[in-house]
């Protein structure tokens, strides 16, 4: 029977949509990863155009569940507007527009699951991410060899952190078992591609691994003695997995030595196991700021993106205090947390209730070797997301969607037409890619001025350019954080400068900013705001103590700046006194 060609157009954007996004390198300020994330946002615009290519059938359908609890997300954004102030409407608008996205892609898909069924674009997403993972893996042995002869550095392909090269090395290793599983990968092959992801992730150094092999060592003995077929031999295949992740533990370090002869090297690369014992009190710390700032806000929340802030507010508390990390937390690191902390209860029940309600359905679909592969890639990222946030780059939020669909694909029997399906997507995926297009231009139009520049007149330039895109609904967070590298703490055009770093401190507080609204506070007279804002940068990010200093003494005959010695001082004396170099950037506002 001929394929019709709807088919290989949804594959071929999923097998995309799954490898091209995390194999972008990583780039430039203001949002680092925003080209990996506008690849995959461009990618699920085209996946729901997709479905204007679909035949006409006469069923009627609607947004599958898995759509939901990303529309439902999104309707508590557009509540918090309307409740709550609004900081910056980029804090709004592009996350909204992910959700979105998220909840279309899904709709789409699940109409062509209606058409075609959903194994062959399982199939589709499950060689993307084999062929993803194996790229970054490439990519990855120069990075181990750096590591070995320098002694400094980190192993992440092109994903640009190791716990999220991790788990996208987990979802490839889990698609390489499925592959196996249903006879679409010689069983040789992967032993010998697992055997290597396993390496892989235990050069990477990340400990959230341990969490996958343990789930999945539990998920395959269970699927083994309740499932028979495809499911059965895609039991032993993960639980196999699960084993390899924890033997390469003991295994990496005998192949290190072994390279470390053939390079000359002394240096090894870490694995997990040798981090095990490494500080991770800091997100005990954060995970009870989130709590306390859900407790203060708990309808609602604090509003979204705004956790950063509450972080910084609660740092000055003497037992957080103690516990010291210098980089702004932006993320309670517990996705579950601070979903509660920036949405209240109303947010984390949209999305947790039917996320629930997927795992509850697994033992009723425990022979679809489709949904136990969606829930094996569903637990990799459920569980890094108890310890970070994989799932607010959307690279990683935009496949998750879909994963949940392939986990839990119920939709309901009525809704739209199929020719009403077809025009809606084709109308939503335009929208869609317009947006994304929109997106590049103004990325491509602020990266290069983000910075300062050492020329008078272009600095002038980059000043009157950054100020336009301030009342850009999609930059205007990016235009102030952008100008705040122009401000200098000093009288001169104050309540402008003011007006930008104390914007900026009531989301996302950065040392530089902090004590330059510190300083100029001090300057208008405002001591207690003052005191208040530079206790908060010390305690924060005590490794700018220096820098702190160094500002403060510029103002020697401003006697209110010269107050702000005292928050210092304690700072120094319960961290001790730390250097301040000119040359290092890391106190840039």
């Amino acid at each position: 029977m001929k394929t019709h060609p709807s088919l290989r157009i949804y594959q071929a954007l999923l097998f995309l949509l799954a490898c091209v996004p995390c194999a972008i390198p990583y780039r430039y300020p203001p949002n680092p990863v925003f080209p990996s994330e506008l690849a995959a946002y461009g990618f699920c615009a085209l996946i729901i155009m997709a479905a204007a290519t679909l035949p006409t059938n006469s069923r009627r359908t609607g947004p599958p569940l898995a759509s939901w609890p990303w529309l439902a997300l999104a309707g508590v954004l557009a509540i918090q507007i309307v409740a709550m102030p609004v900081i910056y409407w980029s804090e709004r608008t592009i996350p909204m527009s992910y959700m979105i996205g998220a909840a279309l892609t899904v709709w789409s898909l699940s109409l062509a699951r209606d058409e075609h069924g959903l194994e062959p674009l399982a199939v589709a997403l499950a060689w993307g991410l084999l062929i993803g993972a194996l790229f970054n893996t490439g990519l990855s042995i120069p990075q181990i060899i750096h590591v070995q002869q320098s002694g400094s550095g980190l192993v992440f392909g092109n994903i640009g952190q190791k716990n999220m090269y991790g788990h996208y090395l987990a979802w490839g290793l889990a698609a390489a078992a499925w592959l196996g599983a249903t006879r679409r990968l010689q069983g040789w092959a992967f032993w010998v591609l697992a055997i290597w992801l396993a390496l892989s992730m235990a050069w990477c150094g990340s400990r959230s691994i341990f969490l996958y092999a343990g789930a999945w060592a539990v998920f395959g003995a269970a699927l083994y003695f309740t499932s028979r077929g495809d499911n059965r031999r895609f039991a032993v295949l993960l639980f196999g997995s699960a084993v390899l992740i924890i033997a390469m533990q003991f295994v990496a370090p005998q192949i290190n030595h072994l390279f470390q002869s053939a390079l000359h090297a002394k240096n090894e690369v870490p694995t997990g196991l040798d981090r095990l014992d490494s500080n991770g009190a800091r997100r005990l710390v954060e995970w009870q700021k989130a709590l306390i700032a859900f407790r203060e806000n708990p309808i609602l929340g604090v509003g979204w993106g705004a956790y950063g802030a509450q972080s910084v507010r609660l740092q000055v508390i003497p037992e957080f205090a103690k516990v010291v990390e210098p980089v702004l937390f932006t993320h309670c690191h517990n996705s579950l947390l601070n979903l509660m902390a920036e949405t209240g209860i109303v947010g984390a029940f949209v999305v947790v209730v039917p996320i629930l309600l997927a795992f509850f359905g697994i033992w009723r679909r425990r022979h679809d070797p489709v949904a136990m592969f969606g829930t094996a890639l569903v637990l990799v990222s459920i569980l890094h997301s108890l310890v970070e946030y994989p799932l607010w780059y959307f690279h990683f939020f935009g496949p998750f969607a879909l994963m949940l669909f392939l986990m839990y694909d119920g939709a309901p029997g009525r809704g739209l037409s199929s020719m009403q399906s077809r025009i809606g997507g084709l109308a939503a995926g335009v929208a869609t890619l317009g947006l994304g297009i929109a997106g590049l231009v103004f990325y491509l139009q602020i990266y290069p001025i983000i910075d300062s520049s050492s020329k008078v007149k272009e600095n002038e330039r980059r000043i009157k350019i950054l100020e336009d895109m301030r009342k850009n609904p999609l930059l205007d967070y990016f235009a102030e954080y952008g100008l705040s590298n122009f401000v200098v703490a000093n009288r001169s055009d104050m309540a402008w400068k003011l007006g930008i770093v104390a914007q900026l401190d009531r989301l996302h507080p950065y040392p530089g900013q902090l004590s330059d609204e510190a300083i100029m506070r001090a300057l208008m007279g405002d001591q207690q705001m003052a005191h208040q804002r530079m206790r908060e940068a010390v305690y924060s990010f005590p490794d700018s103590l220096g820098y702190y200093r160094h500002e403060i003494e510029r103002f020697p005959n401003e006697p209110a700046v010269q107050a702000l010695l005292v928050d210092v001082e304690a700072g120094e004396k319960m961290y001790g006194k730390q250097p301040y170099d000119p040359n290092d950037d890391s106190n840039d506002d």
